[in-house]
């Protein structure tokens, strides 16, 4: 046994002992969930089994076990227990996940300039230069994803519009929130004064501005006074720490910087592409899941090149690599693309594969066309397109189609296509695809 401030004690097997980096602290989850299962003579405990079991989505569990994600000190002692860990087990990685976070908080540290990628090779072998974007520290990304969450179109947004008066702005009604928040709960905090607590609230909310503020505390604040979401509340709180498995993308590189490029040659080939889109209440796209399967063509394919043709949105890697710093990109066609290098787990030998499992989640501020189209100009073996709408908002009608471009294109080919009984819709080539527009449109 070894021992641990406290009187506590641990077993050696753990890796407990010498537990220092995030990538330690997902070697002894995964050592757990192992030793969990020999001690019940049973397979090894799933991600989704996991995510059912504590109510977690399942790619933030699979980001813990991974390294990939600091868990928070709630969550993390919720999976210990749940894999068996006693009560010394349970001192042990609390102590080891806070002297992470504490190391990850120093100015020493937190001060290092960009992360590996910023600014690399393009995915697909090119090395086009990153426009000029500013790097924002992680309060900053937690605050501007903090603001589209309140300010687009759903129930956060209308808890404060619901209290705006004349003469009075967003931030006075979104603090008037918290304040009720504050007083219904009876935190010791409900006694702020109106003046400093707009304040705090607008600091909060400044974005990746020198005036943004936005420290545990505040977070809690706004999660609990607008019952935000676990999803939307992992995510700000995995911006908040810093995570290295989740980028908020908002691009504001100028036009006029941004570098001309060609498509450079093909370092890898998609062997599967499986993409779920999900719509909202609202009609808007909400979320975008992607499992892909690449290999390599060459040797030495270190990353995979995410881009897309808007900026709202955060991109979140639950599988497979870490995501690099976002930039900006402009296509002879004058097309600006927003792009992140997915940095793989490691460096793929020609004939490789690696499997990337990643989400987008959306913050269209207007309503993009009804379509959800995919390019391909290279092959993919096979694709899968699944599409799901809200109840509340069902199209009147929906078709499979195939165009003859990009821009200016025409349809060349589609077919109605029926929703089943939960309102999803899919279409799977089994051929592959190449040199070709497909998806699905439809209408209200």
């Amino acid at each position: 046994m070894d021992r641990l401030g406290g009187g506590a004690s641990f077993p050696e097997d753990l890796g407990l002992r010498n537990l220092e980096t995030l990538e330690d602290l997902g070697d002894s989850l995964r050592r757990l969930r192992r030793r969990y299962a020999r001690r019940r003579s049973d397979a090894l405990l799933s991600y989704r089994y996991l995510a059912e079991k504590t109510g977690y989505a399942h790619g933030v569990i699979g980001g813990y076990f991974s390294g990939k994600v600091l868990p928070p000190p709630d969550k993390l002692d919720v999976i210990v227990v749940l894999l068996g860990a006693d009560s010394a087990e349970r001192l042990a990685f609390a102590a080891a996940r806070d002297a992470i976070e504490e190391r990850r908080r120093r100015p020493s540290e937190s001060a290092s300039g960009s992360a590996p990628g910023a600014g690399g090779a393009h995915g697909n072998g090119g090395t086009p230069s990153p426009g000029a974007v500013r790097t924002p520290t992680p309060a900053a990304a937690a605050s501007s994803y903090l603001y589209d969450l309140l300010t687009r179109p759903g129930r956060y947004r209308t808890q404060w519009r619901s209290l705006l008066v004349p003469g009075k702005g967003a931030v006075d009604a979104i603090a008037e929130v918290i304040a009720r928040s504050l007083a219904d709960r009876g935190a010791e905090d409900a006694d702020q004064d109106p003046v400093k607590l707009r304040g705090r609230v607008s600091r909060a909310l400044a974005g990746n501005s020198p005036d943004t503020v936005l420290s545990s505390a505040t977070l809690n604040w706004f999660a609990d006074a607008f019952d935000i979401a676990p999803d939307d509340a992992d995510r700000l709180r995995f911006l908040h720490a810093g995570s290295s498995s989740i980028r908020y993308v908002r691009g504001d590189a100028q036009e006029t910087d941004l570098p001309i490029f060609d498509a450079p040659p093909a370092r890898h080939r998609t062997v599967d592409l499986r993409e779920y889109h999900y719509l909202g209440p609202d009609g808007l796209p909400v979320q975008h899941r992607t499992d892909q399967i690449i290999e390599a063509t060459e040797d030495g394919l270190d990353r995979y090149t995410y881009m897309v043709d808007t900026n709202m949105l955060t991109l979140d890697v639950q599988t497979g690599g870490v995501p690099g710093l976002p930039y900006q990109l402009r296509a002879r066609d004058g097309n600006v693309y927003h792009s992140i290098d997915i940095l793989l787990e490691r460096p793929l030998a020609r004939g490789g594969t690696a499997v990337l499992n990643y989400t987008t989640t959306f913050r269209y501020e207007e309503a993009p066309p009804t379509e959800m189209r995919r390019v391909f100009r290279r092959k993919v073996d096979k694709f899968l397109l699944w599409i799901h709408f809200h109840p509340d908002m069902i199209p009147s009608k929906l078709w499979w189609a195939e165009w003859n471009g990009v821009v200016n294109s025409s349809i060349t080919h589609r077919e109605p296509v029926a929703l089943n009984s939960s309102n999803e819709a899919h279409r799977f080539l089994e051929g592959g695809v190449e040199h070709a527009v497909v998806g699905f449109y439809w209408e209200w």
